[in-house]
């Protein structure tokens, strides 16, 4: 099948722009010469790869709609400053105001292209194809922007002639325009290219929509029951199907799964063009042939809730990178060479949950006398909260099961883990995660939705509209694939059982979607789609984490940043949980959009 890969046009009558300080503003040379650009099907076809560019653009997939998500999403830690992974995120902070310009770049080009489409004398079938394609973009940008940031302004008009001064739209109204873009793109052909939409995946990101509306109270009864309605259409059609093996998902260029509903495809063949920065930022330093600096770790209480809600899940070791070889340094294209004659831990790295134990009576076969190592892993079993790992236990460890090398090691272990000055206690987001990275560039296409994500929302649908057997249905379709994902079945994520109530489906649910989705763009949706309820559940597994808080202690002590922080101080007071369901408008709009004032922005900010 023919693979698209996306470039930000350099032909000048597609990339001239007009200067702007406000990123609304952005206004396209081509929405002004319509009659040249879409004189032929082949030019308007130029024109929406340029579309589709932008969407894959590092302002946009490429890198910061992967990077603001998952850092602002919760599960995240960074030694930066206190402010996006904290959840304390300023209006000033550049990350935000990066994947705001994103979004409304592309937009900008989207509604230029739909002006210039529509004046043009192309062909019905031609107008209603590409259009529709543009408004499925323009749908998924707006989605993004009203998901991450609430009231935002809405644009639907190529001139920036009666628009420079734009107030921000309410969220229904913003929704409104989100359905009608998709409703008019039905019209698209079912079947794409993989990277284009099609009207199947119109129908599914549709019933995401109709989700999110009825999750936020707007029409409730009937968005549920629209859901309902678009998602029983594309599962029914068998379109789309779970991949068999998760961490297939996440592979090199993974072009053909038939799992992706809508993704974004990049080359590294071109440094000037679009290509996915994913691995670049979240991947430890000198794990790669490329360019990394562990900018961003997954927190300790993320981990343990996986862990421990489903051990031995095969997911785990997808979602997590928790061991790899290491190089001397970054744009390195081999690791190290291998200690003795057979890879062992001692060419490894490790990190929490893990850590290395060094026998001195044993030495590497084939080394140069070189001490054996061998990886240990914190003791889940034995906590009697295996999502919380307990401090006392692992205090007593040796005193309650005996001196060896692995008891005697844990009570060391877990200090190492929440003392400040140790950069490697952390685990990292595995699914970004590219060995073979060129540059700053990895070899990896991006799902933006998948069928599982599908499954999971359509689940919850059913499950609000009463049919909890159904809804528990759906998610053991997840959890079945999970289980047989690794080299042999698992028996977890075990099915759920027939006996659970609504409401705890409706939990369950929840925090399936963010074990599922760990590491992915929808991440900052999935953790706050349920509102402050929900919410306040996922973060109280940070604020009662022991581990964390022993790392809290010892950084309030210490200048060295290095060490867990609790959210807000542990205090998840309402007005937290309220604020940080939503991002800031950011103060480069702000300052450039005299439509909107500091008075504007979001609660809390």
């Amino acid at each position: 099948m023919k693979r698209y890969k996306y470039y930000i046009l350099s032909l000048a009558v597609l990339c001239s722009f007009s200067a702007c300080d406000s990123l609304l503003n952005e206004d396209p040379l081509y929405s002004q010469n319509s009659n040249i650009v879409f004189q032929t099907e082949d030019n308007a076809e130029l024109a929406l790869l340029g579309c589709y560019g932008y969407m894959s653009a590092s302002n946009a997939y490429g890198q910061m709609w992967q990077e603001a998500p998952i850092v602002a999403s919760g599960l995240a830690w960074a030694q930066r400053p206190e402010d996006l992974n904290s959840l304390n995120t300023l209006a000033a902070n550049s990350l935000v105001s990066l994947a705001w310009g994103g979004m409304y770049k592309a937009i900008a080009e989207i509604n230029a292209f739909l002006e210039s489409i529509d004046k043009s004398g192309l062909s019905v079938a031609v107008k209603t194809q590409k259009g529709g394609e543009a408004k499925f973009l323009r749908a998924l940008a707006y989605y993004n922007l009203v998901s991450t940031f609430g009231d935002v302004p809405l644009k639907t008009v190529a001139s920036s002639s009666e628009g420079i001064s734009i107030a921000r739209s309410p969220r229904e109204e913003v929704f409104s325009q989100i359905t009608q873009d998709l409703v008019d793109a039905l019209s698209i052909s079912e079947k794409s290219a993989v990277g284009r939409a099609n009207s199947w995946a119109v129908k599914a990101f549709l019933g995401k929509v109709y989700y999110k509306m009825a999750a936020l109270g707007i029409d409730a009864a009937a968005n549920w029951q629209n859901a309902k309605n678009m998602f029983d259409a594309v599962y029914t059609s068998h379109v789309y199907s779970l991949e068999p093996k998760f961490a297939n998902l996440f592979g090199e260029y993974v072009s053909t799964s038939k799992e992706s509903i809508f993704q974004m495809n990049y080359s590294t063949g071109n440094a000037n063009g679009c290509y996915n920065r994913g691995s670049n930022r979240f991947a430890p330093q000198a794990s790669t042939s490329g360019i990394n600096w562990s900018t961003y770790r997954v927190a300790k209480f993320a981990y343990d809730m996986h862990e421990g809600t489903y051990p031995g899940d095969p997911r785990i070791d997808v979602n997590f990178l928790t061991k790899w070889r290491a190089r001397n340094g970054n744009n390195q294209a081999n690791p190290k060479p291998q200690v003795g004659t057979a890879l062992c831990a001692n060419d490894s790295v490790c990190t929490y949950p893990y850590w290395k134990i060094k026998y001195t009576d044993m030495t590497v076969p084939g080394s140069n006398n070189v001490n054996m190592e061998v990886i240990a892993k914190m003791p889940y079993a034995e906590f009697p909260n295996p999502k919380n790992p307990s401090l006392s236990v692992c205090d007593n460890y040796e005193a309650t099961h005996g001196a060896s090398p692995y008891n005697s090691s844990v009570a060391k272990a877990v200090n190492d883990f929440a003392k400040t000055g140790n950069a490697e206690k952390w685990p990292y987001f595995g699914k970004l995660y590219d060995q073979t990275q060129t540059g700053t560039m990895a070899h990896k296409n991006l799902m933006v939705y998948r069928y599982a994500e599908m499954l999971l929302l359509m689940a919850d649908v059913y499950n609000e509209l009463g049919d909890t057997p159904k809804a528990i249905s759906l998610a053991n379709e997840v959890l079945a694939r999970a289980r047989k994902s690794g080299a042999v079945p698992s028996a977890q994520p075990a099915d759920w059982s027939a006996s659970l109530t609504k409401e705890q489906v409706t939990e369950k649910l929840y925090f399936e979607r963010i074990i599922e989705l760990c590491g992915e763009p929808s991440i900052y949706d999935m953790v706050r789609i349920r509102g402050t309820v929900y919410f306040k559940k996922f973060l109280e597994l940070n604020t009662t984490h022991e581990l964390t808080i022993l790392g809290e202690k010892n950084y309030t002590s210490s200048v060295n940043n290095f060490a867990d922080r609790l959210l807000n101080n542990g205090s998840l007071t309402d007005d937290f949980l309220k604020k940080n369901l939503l991002l800031p408008i950011p103060t480069s709009e702000i300052d450039a959009n005299p439509g909107l004032t500091n008075n504007d922005n979001n609660f809390g900010y």
